[in-house]
């Protein structure tokens, strides 16, 4: 592995010479007529937009790690908006084609400020996207929604249209007090408690969905791999999922085959 500026400097360079790429992973309907019980060919009703880098020498970097030196860089507010521009305009030709998908793009909360809410407007206008089938997933810890500027944002982003999640929701330091606080429009549970099976884990999600209820939340489940996290998913009220049990985030020509395919 290369020390971290070599490598800080290799991302820069693959960013401004569009080497990242991005992988989609659908989300589907869970209720009332989403996928049965197993991966039928229900057409999804959203992709997530996934960064990925394959360095020339080293081959696929994880995530966690490239992002976390494009954070560093201070560079990362970069990396977000090239994923969002690409896979808007994907999404925009899938939509033409006749598949009303929506998109999930990640905002990192280091650069969430109604600067970047602004950006995003402004592009939204120039790729022709209707934005109310945008989402705007934000990390859920640490508590990083709660700075004034960020509430700003999310109300700039929310007044065109757009929705906000809260993604990889654990039941732990966020409270759904805190929750209920936000200017928000969707929960994603993370696959920590999506896989459990246990009553603590059954509570803390039964809370989600019971908020939900009352402030006009979607609840969407990660991280379901098998057919008992789905039906189990389901059982407790999630409305979406996504998860490898319909397959691995996959490039936009394994998307075309999936949506050609429903």
């Amino acid at each position: 592995m290369p020390r971290t500026p070599q490598l800080t400097r290799d991302l820069r360079a693959a960013l401004s010479a569009g080497e990242l790429w991005i992988a989609f992973q659908p989300q589907y309907d869970l209720v009332p007529a989403g996928p049965s019980d197993a991966p039928a060919p229900t057409a999804p009703v959203a992709v997530e937009a996934l960064c990925r880098w394959n360095h020339a020498v080293l081959g696929a970097v994880p995530p966690d790690t490239f992002i976390r030196l494009a954070e560093q860089g201070h560079f990362l507010d970069e990396v977000d908006l090239q994923v969002f521009d690409r896979s808007a305009e994907q999404v925009r030709l899938w939509r033409h084609s006749g598949h009303p998908l929506g998109l999930a793009v990640n905002a990192s909360p280091a650069h969430f400020s109604r600067r970047y809410a602004d950006t995003v407007v402004a592009r939204l206008d120039g790729l022709d996207i209707d934005p109310a089938g945008l989402t705007i997933e934000i990390t859920e810890a640490p508590t990083p929604q709660l700075r004034p500027e960020m509430i700003t944002a999310m109300q700039t982003l929310q007044s065109v249209g757009v929705s906000i999640s809260v993604d990889d929701y654990a039941g732990g330091d966020t409270t759904v007090a805190m929750l209920e606080a936000l200017p928000i429009d969707e929960i994603k549970i993370d696959r920590s408690l999506t896989q459990r099976t246990d009553a603590e884990a059954h509570d803390a999600i039964a809370a989600v969905v019971e908020s939900s209820a009352a402030n006009g939340w979607r609840v969407l489940a990660e991280g379901i791999e098998t057919i008992a996290d789905l039906e189990r998913s389901r059982e407790r009220g999630c409305e979406r999922g996504q998860g490898y049990l319909w397959g691995l985030p996959m490039p936009s020509e394994e998307m075309d085959a999936l949506l050609a395919a429903v």
